[in-house]
């Protein structure tokens, strides 16, 4: 603000409305050259830009103490559109269409909703194949022969040997019987034959 004022005071100096005029040499007497002259006159000019420096010093200072008392409220001013857009018509007529920016057109829950939705896919991604691995080291894991304890596999060999011992008495049992069996059906043929004989006679 002072450096305006004083740009201000400068060009109202130039202007010549404040300014002294410099004496003619004529009248400064005849000791005074054309070069004294300018030296009096630069002097004059250096002295009176001083005393409007101050002066615009002072006065910005106040203007300022003023403005702090003084509250005025401004209205923000809305901030240009980021794309505008000119379409150019069948007459020559132009029409303008501003775009707001970005982030007063997608509110901030669809943002957040988009990065919740990327980062889901990315774990599924990722952690699908890790899942379907650790599933199969598992059954690796589990799915080998399982384990019998000796006393069962004890029990077990001895049904089995006990189940082969039934299993020849019962071969033996069938042998005796069928034996049995020839035995009687060759006894009868014999008697049936006898009775025929005896009957003939």
């Amino acid at each position: 603000m002072v450096m305006m004022t004083l740009s201000g005071s400068l060009a109202i100096q130039g202007g010549g409305a404040t300014a002294k005029p410099a004496a003619p040499a004529s009248q400064q007497g005849p000791a005074t050259t054309g070069r004294d002259a300018q030296r009096i006159d630069a002097r004059e000019l250096r002295d009176q830009i001083r005393d409007q420096v101050r002066s615009s010093i002072q006065a910005a200072t106040e203007a300022e103490g003023q403005a702090a008392d003084v509250q005025v409220h401004v209205p923000p001013i809305p901030a240009p559109p980021e794309h505008v857009f000119t379409i150019r018509q069948g007459n020559g007529d132009l029409t303008t269409i501003g775009m707001p920016p970005a982030s007063e057109i997608i509110p901030p829950q669809a943002v957040d909703i988009s990065i919740a939705f990327f980062l889901m896919l990315a774990v599924i991604i990722i952690g699908l194949p890790l899942a379907r691995a650790f599933a199969r080291r598992m059954d690796r894991k589990g799915g080998g022969p399982a384990q019998i304890p000796r006393e069962v596999a004890d029990q077990l060999v001895q049904i089995n040997q006990a189940v082969d011992a039934i299993a020849l008495e019962v071969e033996r049992i069938s042998e005796g019987q069928r034996f049995t069996t020839r035995l009687l059906s060759e006894q009868r043929d014999a008697a049936q034959q006898t009775l025929r004989s005896g009957v003939q006679r």
